[in-house]
């Protein structure tokens, strides 16, 4: 009798504990799941980390192109300051200005 007790106590220990660890590992599964989710899509997840680093990719593109206007326009400045005839050619091209006296010819294309 005694022997039988024993083992439906241990058959009853190794059911609930059982139950309890399937539940405990659910319960980790799911925190573990709910972890990876915010890791990849939350405020500073991967996700937005790669397209933040797409975005200054293309930023720093146009930044270094800005950056080469810069420096032409900035030599143009340079030139104007320094030489009457660049600023004479410029108006010429740009504004379409002439001298006084000249004639100007239109030609259609």
């Amino acid at each position: 009798m005694m022997q039988k007790e024993r083992q439906r106590r241990l058959v009853f220990l190794v059911r609930f504990f059982g139950a309890i660890q399937k539940k405990y590992l659910l319960f980790l599964a799911f925190f573990i799941t709910i972890m990876a989710l915010f890791t990849l899509f939350g405020g500073r997840g991967v996700v937005q980390i790669y397209q933040l680093k797409e975005e200054r990719g293309k930023i720093r593109i146009v930044n270094a192109r800005l950056g080469e206007e810069n420096r032409r326009l900035a030599e143009q400045v340079g030139r104007m300051r320094n030489s009457r005839e660049e600023v004479e050619k410029i108006a010429r091209e740009e504004l379409g200005l002439v001298k006084k006296g000249e004639i100007v010819y239109h030609f259609e294309r």
